[in-house]
């Protein structure tokens, strides 16, 4: 009987607490989706752990303007860059920011690598960002000066084969997408080359025009006009497909690698505890830019192409880039500067 009592004692002490818990978890669901209606109601902010100039700070302004555009200028939104330390200046002040949207970080594959080339981070890089939505995915071009002897991919990765460590490529920095895609190379050839990085893409790509760097494998959006101006020779696209803009050279796989696909991508993240149907509402935005003629056709005159992810599709494609380059990362003993 006792025992009894006690479990109808237990039972109505559960029954009260889900009554007094049910309204609150309903108000703080009412609340957020308030939030969510009247969002924003103050200034929005897209931190690009970039310098200015480059493709995530093209990106993150051409998303910040088609924001703006979308919520009827209520509200400004503001690039501010914060570049330094491979991007983890600029991650950390928008991991450590308010979660409430006024704050999301612009963001490519240094991302999902720095996490493993880096001993220790002031953030932790999984847990307190989210994916809010994939904006652009880029490739890259494997390119060589015009006196290069290697004309074709296949033939530099005979080159590597025969004399390991015997060519070097430029990079614009350590864990850059530039290093990466040729540590993926590597990676998947077992070739041996020299990583010589450099302070950008610019001093990186006058090196290869010289023919005192072998090679590069550099975002399509910088080496694309050289190519074009035949300062420097494509020797493959890096993407699944063969690009728009260089319709005669092969990709990647096509080249000699199986395989092999590479892509820089650009994706916004917003503090982990924003309220989700905030993160909703942005994402929805970002699914209904990139079918604008305007913004498209923009990004694919960069050579790139637009993405449109659902939350949880950001999140798994993420998920996957984290151990795809967490795999290379270790395999190739990338370790930050």
């Amino acid at each position: 009987m006792a025992s009894f009592v006690s479990f109808a004692l237990s039972s109505g002490r559960r029954a009260a607490l889900v009554c007094l818990c049910l309204p609150l978890a309903l108000a703080a669901g009412a609340a957020f989706a308030q939030d969510a209606a009247n969002y924003p109601d103050k200034p929005v902010k897209i931190i690009v752990p970039f310098p200015p100039g480059g493709a995530a700070d093209m990106f993150a302004r051409m998303v910040g303007q088609k924001l703006s555009d979308a919520w009827g200028n209520r509200q400004p939104v503001v690039i501010d860059n914060k570049p330094g330390a491979g991007g983890v200046i600029g991650t950390d002040a928008a991991a450590k920011a308010p979660a409430d949207g006024s704050t999301f970080l612009m963001v490519t594959i240094g991302h999902a690598v720095n996490p493993y080339m880096y001993a220790k981070l002031p953030f932790d890089t999984k847990a307190d960002l989210v994916p809010v939505g994939v904006v652009a995915q880029v490739p890259s071009i494997v390119v060589a000066s015009p006196s290069f002897k290697g004309k074709t991919l296949k033939e530099v990765i005979d080159m590597a084969k025969a004399k390991p460590e015997s060519l070097q490529y430029a990079s614009s920095g350590v864990g850059t997408t530039s290093h990466v895609g040729a540590a993926l190379i590597e990676s998947m050839t077992g070739i041996h080359m020299i990583h010589v990085p450099y302070k950008g893409a610019a001093p990186a790509l006058q090196d290869v025009m010289g023919d005192r760097v072998a090679l590069s494998v550099d975002i399509i959006t910088s080496s694309l006009p050289l190519v074009q101006s035949g300062k420097l020779v494509p020797l493959a696209i890096t993407g699944s497909k063969r690009s728009p803009k260089l319709p005669d050279v092969p990709t990647v796989a096509e080249a000699g690698v199986p395989g092999y696909e590479f892509v820089s991508w650009y994706m916004l993240l917003a503090p982990a505890k924003t309220p989700k149907p905030v993160l909703e509402k942005v994402n929805a935005e970002l699914r209904r830019m990139v079918t604008m003629p305007d913004f498209k056709a923009r990004i694919e005159d960069t050579g790139g192409e637009v993405a449109s992810m659902t939350l949880k599709q950001s999140s798994d494609y993420l998920d996957a880039e984290f151990v795809r380059w967490g795999k290379v990362v270790k395999e190739r003993n990338i370790k930050a500067d």
